[in-house]
């Protein structure tokens, strides 16, 4: 096993003293489904954006794969699905991901042959400017997004919001097999989904800006 993340110690506030975060430590190997609970404002987010190079901490360090979170490397170790869209409202869904395979050096991507684009059913919107698509559809194919060039780790900002129950079985499911193929996922939910949870190999609550696991 690998290790794909390193957060120790981490702090933030976006205001002095008004602590986000409190200390944070977790360490993630390959092969390891990690899921975060906690109500709206309880950090998830903040936490996530850490570790995805969006933010940086006010005390600790964190390493993706080794790295800094906003170095090169650690951003081709990394997919990254948050709240909000990554995509470009301008451009078809075919476009978008032909856009990303590109920066991802994912040669002669054809969004057709991707198993993940069909898992999601997003075959019939690849023509489909992505500012005609509803949130749940913008998840989907912010998935898909973030899976191109295979990253290690994936990290998932309430990953069922915005899916039906079928879409959002076929997307564990695949995570499953993701995971059972040596990837890393780290997800976050303010709703503890109970299909969500029992996909994990780790449960933590975040209660007062620390990270408390849910022993089984």
């Amino acid at each position: 096993m690998s290790r794909v993340l390193e957060a120790h110690g981490v702090w933030k506030a976006y205001r002095p003293r008004d602590w986000v975060l409190r200390g944070i430590d977790l360490v993630m190997d390959s092969g390891e489904f990690v899921v975060i609970v906690g109500p709206n404002g309880s950090g998830k987010t903040t936490f996530l954006k850490i570790v995805s190079g969006l933010l940086r901490p006010s005390r600790g360090e964190v390493k993706v794969c080794g790295h800094r979170p906003w170095s090169p490397e650690a951003k081709r170790c990394r997919g990254v699905v948050m709240h909000w869209s990554f995509l470009y409202d301008e451009l078809t869904v075919a476009e978008n991901l032909g856009f990303y395979a590109s920066l991802s050096r994912a040669q002669g991507y054809n969004p057709r042959r991707d198993s993940l684009v069909a898992t999601l059913g997003l075959n019939k919107r690849l023509r489909q400017l992505v500012a005609w698509l509803s949130f749940g559809w913008r998840k989907r194919t912010d998935l898909v997004r973030a899976m191109l060039g295979s990253p290690k780790l994936l990290v998932l900002d309430e990953p069922l919001t915005g899916l039906d129950p079928g879409a959002g079985t076929r997307l564990l499911e695949f995570l499953k097999a993701y995971v059972e193929k040596g990837g890393s996922v780290l997800a976050a939910t303010p709703k503890g989904e109970e299909e969500l949870l029992k996909s994990a190999t780790r449960v933590y609550d975040l209660v007062n800006g620390k990270l408390v696991e849910r022993k089984t």
